[in-house]
């Protein structure tokens, strides 16, 4: 708990955090106190932004979208001498709604702090803030009430700090108090006063100066939950005390990068006997890195656990990991990406979710106080329960203007851009595609039944791209139009017959990127397509065909490896967006189909630009190493079975998610050829869902974790570029929950797959190179028999896995 709870998505404006509302960092509130260097000053701002989101209500289906207008002021008033720091501030966050005015929100926030030198050695902190506030839509706890949750939160915090020659000592003392607004709904007035608490954290932490670059830590903290109300609505008493215990090691590795990594177990305990008190790992890391040429990183893990409101559960245990990178190419331009993920593992029922959250920025200053911007953002949330999955984009224009020159702006300074060097100029490319299209169903069933379900499946494609970009430092912008041919397709035959197929799309991309030492090209792009998708549905006496062009946007993040003078190879992977298709059942009902798709792509291409030739030496990719990985799958069933009546059935399910996992390898070479082989395991919360109330059967299939092996071959373009294939085999659990009327089953089943696949390589340090890799893997089918029945599944599954490598 002293570290914070990462959030889901921090972009600009973004809908989609899963932050805590409570718990702060106690260490850390202690050392940005200590850490603060401002001047006496007086400093004010205001960013106004216009944008769309295109699922505002964070729906799996029926998605709502809007045109949003956001206001942020904030005021900041500091002053110090040699002894003391006192800074306060004023922030507020507006937004309107053009449509959905209900949505509307006004969060305002005041802040104080400060610190007292006592000695050399000693020093006091303390410090608060207010919050008025309101729960986004995409949050575990939204109670669906016709406006958003609004709450209070008033939070204090105070501190002392002690350092000898080698000896550092942090304790620190909170108490944060909230209390929410009752919500109106459809059927009433939603009771909220049995979620107001106030949450007292004691902590410290004991760090030993081992070197001058080496500091090992102990840190511990005890916490108590006082909830107002004895029970919630549930009958439940949620108040509870706990505690965390972790020991860890802060190491600076070079003046650019240091970090820090920590370990130890947490344990909340409940008052209520009924609630499932936990004891689990706690762990966390963090990561600093920035480079000469004005790129910065930032990594960050964290685990902490959390409160809820769902009947049954006693806390979700929230575990987070945050990328952020940021460039600055001269003063009047700067932009940054960032990717986040957070699993919510539920305590005492069988739930969890995942949420993976993404956003690209850029600002220019237009003068030393005045700039614009443009900013993206996407979310993703994965549910084993049927119905909560969700996806969101959204994209906004900023106008800001600040009190304070921007540092280092000089007049007349430009971007100093040139297009006569790879990557940049004209270019065309050829990329052959793999792709997933996901299908989410909401309908009704029978009389007054639902039926949720997840429908989908692969196919390939062809796309052909042209665009034209210019390089500024280590910067790349550029603009992209394309057109792909084929698709996915998905089929459901059973008594009712429907499907969907991705027929071709057309569209344009903006790209930003930054070009390595050896000009080669990480980017990620967001885009609008235009894509037309059919729908067939067949039902009794009503048959229907809707082919549709749909608009939607797009995100993804790729790399091009230099291939001769002016040839490249790319490889990217992405997702897209796209509307919602309302069909009529023909017994006066509506399914609604809302569909998605992932897809990896890889092509070469011809560039107006010529390689520059460096001095750099050529990027060793022989040796031993080992990596972590990051990315998203997709589960693909095929399923089959006798329904009621004797009808057979043939359905195509899916859906997508996030993995991580470790790898470790061997690689030699043979001049320009690398051949080696590798170990792998994932982890994963891939996972598909159909439930059909108040009668039917409710089942799902998970893709859990799975262990590999494979052999690669490949071929070193230029110096620090690898292209390579894969083949080899993977061990995965899969767990499959079948529950009817009459009786449930969970199976858990391993099962062993041909996985095949490739990517590219980049050396980006000399013993550090980022892959991307995509594999597509088989399985053997297996059935699940229930209620004297029983239902064949046979699944396969599509991987795109960032890496990142570290040669032994």
């Amino acid at each position: 708990m002293l570290s914070s709870a990462a959030c889901a998505s921090s972009g600009a404006l973004a809908q989609t955090e899963i932050q805590s509302q409570e718990s702060e960092p106690v260490v850390e509130q202690v050392a940005e106190a200590e850490a603060s260097d401002a001047k006496v000053s007086f400093s004010a701002d205001l960013d106004g932004a216009v944008g769309y989101a295109d699922n505002i209500f964070a729906t799996q289906n029926s998605r709502i979208d809007d045109l949003v207008a956001v206001i942020r002021p904030r005021i900041n008033l500091s002053a110090q001498d040699s002894a003391y720091r006192v800074a306060a501030s004023a922030r507020g966050l507006i937004g309107r709604y053009e449509e959905n005015t209900s949505e509307n929100y006004e969060d305002w926030e005041l802040t104080l702090d400060g610190r007292l030198k006592l000695s050399d050695r000693a020093t006091i902190v303390g410090g608060g803030s207010y919050q008025w506030d309101h729960e986004n839509r995409s949050s575990p706890d939204d109670v669906n009430g016709t406006e958003p949750t609004q709450f209070e939160r008033a939070y204090g915090f105070a501190g002392l700090l002690l350092d000898t020659d080698d000896l550092s000592i942090r304790l620190a003392a909170t108490v944060a108090d909230l209390d929410f607004d009752d919500v109106p709904s459809i059927s009433g007035t939603i009771n909220n006063d049995d979620r107001d608490r106030v949450r007292y954290e004691l902590g410290g932490r004991f760090g030993y100066q081992a070197s001058p670059d080496t500091q090992p830590f102990l840190q511990i903290a005890y916490d108590e939950r006082d909830y107002s109300a004895r029970l919630d609505d549930f009958g439940f008493a949620r108040s509870s005390s706990g505690y965390t215990a972790t020991a860890g090691i802060r190491h600076r590795f070079s003046p650019r990068l240091s970090g820090e990594i920590f370990a130890g177990i947490m344990e909340q305990n409940f008052d209520d006997p009924s609630l499932e008190n936990v004891s689990t790992v706690d762990f966390g890391a963090l990561l600093n890195w920035s480079d000469p040429r004005g790129v910065s990183a930032n990594l960050r893990i964290d685990r902490t656990v959390e409160e809820t409101t769902l009947p049954g559960s006693s806390a979700y245990i929230l575990s987070t990991a945050r990328l952020s990178l940021q460039a600055a190419n001269t003063a009047r331009f700067s932009a940054g990406f960032g990717i986040s993920g957070s699993h919510l593992d539920y305590v005492g029922v069988s739930r969890s979710e995942f949420i993976l959250s993404s956003e690209i920025w850029s600002r220019f200053w237009l003068s030393p106080r005045i700039y614009i911007g443009a900013d993206y953002d996407f979310a993703e949330r994965t549910s084993n329960r049927a119905g909560f999955d969700f996806h969101e984009n959204r994209f906004f224009l900023r106008l800001g203007a600040q009190t304070g020159a921007r540092k280092g702006f000089a007049e007349g300074q430009g971007f100093n851009l040139s297009s006569g060097n790879a990557p940049a100029g004209a270019y065309g490319a050829l990329l052959l595609g793999h792709s997933t299209i996901v299908t989410a169903l909401d309908g009704p069933r029978g009389r007054d039944g639902a039926n949720t379900a997840d429908f989908g499946n692969d196919g390939a494609s062809l796309s052909a791209i042209g665009g034209y970009g210019v390089v500024s430092g280590q910067f790349y912008l550029g603009l992209e139009v394309e057109g792909t041919l084929d698709g996915a397709d998905w089929q459901h035959i059973a008594s009712r017959d429907f499907a969907v197929s991705k027929r071709h799309s057309f569209g344009g991309n903006a790209r930003l990127g930054i070009v390595t030492p050896h000009s080669d090209l990480l980017y990620t792009r967001f885009g609008l397509r235009w894509t037309k998708v059919r729908t067939d549905y067949s039902h009794a006496n009503s048959s229907i065909t809707i082919s549709d062009t749909m608009l939607g946007p797009g995100l993804g993040v790729g790399m091009e490896a230099g291939a001769g003078r002016r040839g490249f190879l790319r490889a990217e992977y992405g997702f897209q967006s796209y509307g919602d298709t309302d069909i009529p059942t023909g017994d006066g009902g509506f399914d609604n189909f809302s569909s998605k798709e992932s897809q990896f792509r890889v092509g070469i291409g011809f560039q107006t630009g010529e390689q520059q030739k460096t001095d750099l030496p050529p990027h060793n990719f022989a040796g031993p190493y080992i990596g972590v990985q990051v990315g998203h799958g997709s589960l693909i069933s095929e399923n089959s079975g006798i329904r009621s009546g004797g009808t057979p059935i043939v359905i195509d399910r899916a859906s997508g998610g996030p993995l991580a996992g470790l790898v470790a390898g061997l690689s030699a070479r043979a001049g320009r050829l690398i051949f080696g082989g590798e170990l792998e395991a994932d982890i994963s919360n891939i996972d598909w869902n159909i439930e059909r109330e108040p009668t039917g059967r409710i089942y799902s299939t998970e893709h859990e974790l799975s262990f590999g092996a494979a052999a690669r071959v490949g071929f070193q373009l230029g110096k620090a570029a690898h292209v390579y294939g894969r083949l080899g085999f993977a061990r995965t659990r899969f767990e499959t929950d079948y529950a009817t009327q009459a009786a449930s089953v969970r199976e858990i089943n391993w099962e062993t797959g041909l996985r095949a696949g490739g990517g590219i390589e980049l050396g980006i340090a000399a013993r550090t190179s980022l892959r991307f890799d995509y594999t597509h893997t088989d399985y053997g089918g297996f059935d699940v028999e229930i209620d004297a029945a029983s239902d064949g599944f046979e699944n396969s599954e599509n991987l795109f896995r960032i890496g990142v490598l570290f040669r032994l």
